[in-house]
């Protein structure tokens, strides 16, 4: 098969150094389509400026103009654009003005490049990474997702816009804006990949905590606690509730994570709240084994921690051992630090180690589950008198908030 001719110019590059006005719309289109296909690009630039500047009424060669625009100064390694930012953000500025969101335009192309080379910056330029995403009109964007040669799909362009947008409003402080664009994006019927939705969710939580709306944040910061592990929501819940005046509510939820976690040094930050915290209540013996404990774990990796009270009769003794003194200590006494109540065991399933526990008013029966006995050993049977605290908590099922009973010994 023969190769394509290339179309000969000599006539259009005669008449436009005679009279470029003299082009109609599709003889415009069809010179700078021309040299663009053929690699030149700097000639299909120097032709499209002028036909912007002399032939305004002129526009089917605007996306051609705005492609060899990319193909020469967008279309780059990282390392060129580097050396002359300056001159790339000019071009996408450029391309930006004059080319609109729609097929065969270079637009979104040239916006995606540009993202994708700012997102790569430590730190990220987050107020220029949102005016970048600004130049697109995220509604009209492709919602379906996109999926590669080997059948992986990914996520799609509006899922992608509305995910670094949320994220990006948030990071600059506007967060009024923030969280409208999140409820606008957790409004849609998209196909969400990867834990992105999830990722929206926090940012908009965030914003509302810097709103001021706390409740309807930690009710979402709540939902996402035990399906997103990349953020760490005790920390998060921890100095919420602090924040907003609700301790006890604060250190239930620390001595739970403590109770659940078990020994371990990634949870050196929870010793460490509750050892202080000990010291807060008086707690002398509690305070003595938390900071024997701590000790031990630095100097097991090789830090220093300073106390301010004698341990040395703990010196003999590993840090898991005294962990399981400190945890005894602390569980035997949490009537001290967190509020206790006591009730009645109305239900109990055996085989799938759940029940409820009777409560004094016309309220649901309260949740437990047999996991959350301190001393999991203890057998439950209906009709025991136990002693327990309360937690928020989401009930998946029905897609609310909840409350269960954690923290969990029989009295009788």
């Amino acid at each position: 098969m023969d190769e394509k001719k290339v179309k000969d110019l000599t006539a259009y590059n005669e008449r436009f150094n005679e009279d470029p006005t003299s082009f109609n719309d599709f003889q415009a289109s069809d010179y700078v389509k021309e040299l663009k296909n053929q690699g030149k690009e700097d000639q299909a630039i120097e032709v499209g400026r002028t036909f912007l500047e002399q032939c305004p009424e002129l526009s089917g060669y605007i996306n051609y103009y705005g492609y060899a625009l990319y193909n020469r100064y967008i279309n780059i390694d990282d390392e060129k654009i580097a050396e002359n930012e300056k001159l790339f953000y000019d071009i996408i500025a450029e391309i930006a003005s004059h080319c609109r969101q729609e097929r065969y335009s270079p637009l979104e192309a040239a916006i995606n490049k540009a993202i994708k080379y700012e997102s790569k910056k430590n730190p990220v330029d987050y107020k220029k990474l949102s005016d970048l995403l600004d130049n697109l009109d995220a509604p009209t964007l492709e919602d379906t997702p996109f999926v590669n040669k080997e059948g992986k799909e990914f996520e799609s362009k509006k899922e992608k816009w509305y995910r670094m947008k949320v994220r990006a409003l948030y990071e600059i402080g506007n967060y009024s804006e923030c969280l409208k664009q999140a409820q606008i994006a957790t409004g849609l019927p998209l196909k969400w990949h990867y834990n992105n939705l999830n990722w929206v969710q926090y940012y908009k939580a965030s914003a509302l905590v810097k709103l001021g709306r706390y409740e309807e944040a930690e009710n979402i910061f709540i939902a996402l606690k035990d399906k997103f592990r990349a953020v760490n929501f005790q920390e998060i819940l921890y100095d919420l509730y602090l924040h907003t005046g609700r301790e006890n509510i604060a250190y239930t939820q620390l001595f739970y994570e403590f109770f659940r976690d078990g020994f371990n040094y990634v949870f050196i930050d929870c010793y460490k709240k509750i050892t202080e915290l000990a010291k807060e209540k008086g707690e002398e013996k509690a305070y003595k084994l938390g900071s024997a404990m701590i000790k031990k774990l630095e100097e097991e990796k090789e830090k220093s921690y300073e106390v301010d009270v004698d341990v040395s009769e703990y010196d003999a003794y590993s840090a898991s051992y005294l962990y399981d003194l400190f945890y005894n200590e602390i569980m035997r006494h949490l009537n001290r630090y967190i509020e206790r109540h006591e009730g009645r065991v109305v239900y109990y399933n055996a085989a799938k180690r759940f029940g409820s526990i009777g409560l004094p008013t016309e309220e649901d029966n309260l949740f437990f589950l047999q996991g959350d006995y301190i001393y999991d050993d203890q057998e439950v049977d209906r009709g025991d008198t136990v002693e327990y605290s309360v937690i928020k908590t989401f009930d998946k099922k029905k897609q609310t908030p909840s409350s269960k009973a954690v923290l969990i010994r029989t009295i009788y």
